[in-house]
Parts: C-alpha cells; structure tokens; sequence
C-alpha cells in the first residue's frame, strides 16, 4: 500500500530560517559591542584614573600635612574612595558587561561639545544621536533608493546594447566618479550648483526664519536636501549602473534568450524575466551593502556640506576626543549594519526559497 508522503507547510520554514539568521544578527551585534565597550571602558577609565589623581593631589595639598606617613595614608584613602565611587573596584568584566548595557541604552552621559538645536541646547549624548540619526537615514536612504533604481535602469539599458555609445559614456562615468574622492565631488558640486542656483542650500537643516506652516518648512527643509542628495545619487548612480550592466548582460548572451527572441517575445519582457531575474540576487545585494556603508562611508559628504547628522556627530567627537559621542555614534552604525544584511538574508529566501529550506 502506498503511503502518502505529507508536505510541510511553507511557513514554518521561513520562519525558522528567519529566527535563526536573526539570532545570528543578534549575536554578531552583541559581540561587536562586547568589544566596543572593551575600548571604550579601557579609555574611560584611563581618563577617569588621571582625573582621581589630580583630585588626591589636590586634597593632599589642601590637608596641609607634612609627614609622609600621613600623606601616603590620605592618598591612599582619596584614592580608594573616589575609584569606589566610580566603581573601579569592581573586576574588568563586570564594568565592560556594564558599559555595554549602557551604550546598548545610548546612556552615555553628556557630549564635551555637541548640543542639540535651539532651545533645548541639551550635551546628552542619547538625545544628540536621536536627533541627528532620522537626518542622516532620510539623506542616506533617498540617495541609495534613487541611485539604484535609476542605476538599474540604466545599467539595463547599457546591457542591451553592449559596446553602444551609452555603454561607452556611462562606463566612462562610472570609472571617473569611482576614482575621485567624494569630498572633492562634494566640493566641485558646492561650487557648481551651491553658488549658481540659489534654490540649492547648504550648511544647516533649515534656515533660522520660517514662514509658519508646514509647507513652507517642508520646501525649506528640501532645500536644504538637495544638494546632498544630488551629490550622493551623481556618486552612486554610474556605479550602480555599472554592477547592473555587468550582472544583467550575462544571462542576456544566453541560447535560451535568443531563442525567446527567436519567438518574438518584446526586448522589454525578455531582459525582466532572463535577464534582471537572474540578475536579482546580485542586485539584492548590491542594494543592500550599498546602503550599509553609505551611513558611514558617504558622512564625507554631509559634513562638507555642513548638514547636522551623524557624519558632523562623528567628527565632532573625534576632534574633540568625546568618547561617550563617538561610541554612541558607532553602536548606532553598527546596528544599521547588522539590519542591513539580515534584511538582505530574508530577501534572497523570499527571492529564491531553497536557501531557507537548505536544512529541511
């Protein structure tokens, strides 16, 4: 008798493969803080230890002893009273365990210099980073959004006409765009647009006086955008382009697209279905590392434009050796890392499901 073999349900699956790639993620982002916490604790605490010093000196002088038994003794207790109330004396596992929890939390006490906009005026780190971070995504995520789908496009384009003039020229773009640095584009950009057309704005999110109502805050807002986002899609966009027209003219020289040609099936329906489906993993992740080093790769660019966000944040705490603002800024970048590719992990399940039946 034949016995009827059940199929699992296709849930179930995905959901398992979904846990355990975010169980990954999760994991790779607790060990990535576990070390950042390591550096910062270690830096903390040798900033921390000169400042104990200089206040034991200080009360040493201010006692007015003279004997060196009694100096040593009062140093000794200054010293012992002070790193207790700073917890030096618990183990160094415990106070990494400890400042990893409050970098998870962004409770990194109060920036050096950094403050938040008028009329808060606030130096907490948390409050810096919550401002300035939806700045920095809304810049970043147009700017990759825009760059790969017209890079798509167009990279389309380039592959169905290989050795064309368009292929030719934009090949050509791509590789002098790549070789220059993005703060040089940044500043011919400035230059170029910044002082010829006034509706191009630079150095702030808005200007200081607005006219009431949110439309005319929404296109000062906008003008403000602009340029950086212009910037950013003429960086990426050639490149974009490029990848596209190398991964999608592959499968277009392929005997089962000439023979759906051969059937006089459109161009249009023949690069969709052969050549971008084949293409798509690729593209997928092209996207999706595109936008995760965007956020810490193209911050050149908002702070040549002077634009308040996490690239001014991060150069800030730098030059000022703020390390509270620098690790906040970093753990927030890490994190979009981690989510970037755990999204890109879910895509290629959902674009081609055995890779989430791999174990099944």
């Amino acid at each position: 008798m034949l016995r009827v073999r059940k199929t699992r349900s296709a849930l179930p699956g995905r959901l398992r493969f979904i846990l355990r790639r975010s169980l990954r993620t999760l994991g790779a982002f607790a060990v990535s803080m576990l070390c950042l916490s390591a550096v910062v604790n270690a830096s903390m605490e040798a900033t921390v230890r000169s400042q104990i010093e200089e206040a034991v000196m200080g009360a040493v002088m201010r006692s007015g002893l003279s004997s060196a038994d009694g100096i040593l003794a009062l140093k000794a207790e200054a010293r012992a009273g002070l790193e207790r109330s700073y917890g030096l004396d618990d183990p160094s596992w415990l106070r990494v365990l400890r400042q990893t929890g409050s970098i998870l939390r962004l409770d990194l006490g109060e920036a050096r210099f950094a403050r938040t906009e008028y009329p808060e005026h606030s130096r907490e780190v948390r409050r810096i980073i919550m401002e300035r971070l939806p700045h920095t995504l809304a810049l970043f995520t147009l700017s990759t959004t825009i760059s790969v789908f017209m890079g798509m496009a167009l990279g389309t384009a380039m592959a169905r006409k290989p050795g064309g003039r368009l292929d030719r020229a934009s090949s050509m773009t791509a590789m002098v765009l790549y070789g220059a640095p993005p703060w040089w584009i940044g500043l011919f950009m400035i230059l170029l647009l910044g002082y010829t057309f006034p509706v191009f704005k630079v150095g702030a999110l808005h200007s200081p006086e607005v006219a009431p109502g949110w439309l005319p805050w929404a296109l000062d807002y906008l003008a403000y955008l602009a340029l950086p986002l212009v910037t950013l899609v003429v960086i990426k966009l050639f490149s974009f382009a490029f990848l596209t027209r190398a991964m999608v003219i592959v499968p277009l020289q392929e005997d089962y697209v000439f023979a759906a040609r051969g059937r006089g099936l459109p161009e249009g329906r023949v690069v969709r279905r052969h050549g971008l489906r084949a293409a798509a993993p690729g593209l997928t992740t092209m996207a999706a590392q595109a936008f995760a080093q965007s956020i810490i790769g193209d911050i050149l660019v908002e702070k040549i434009m002077m634009r308040p966000g996490l690239g001014v944040t991060l150069f800030t705490a730098i030059s000022s050796n703020d390390t509270a603002l620098f690790a906040g800024v970093l753990a927030i970048v890490t994190a979009i890392y981690c989510l970037s590719f755990l999204f890109l992990d879910i895509a290629y399940a959902w674009l081609d499901p055995r890779i989430a039946y791999g174990r099944e």
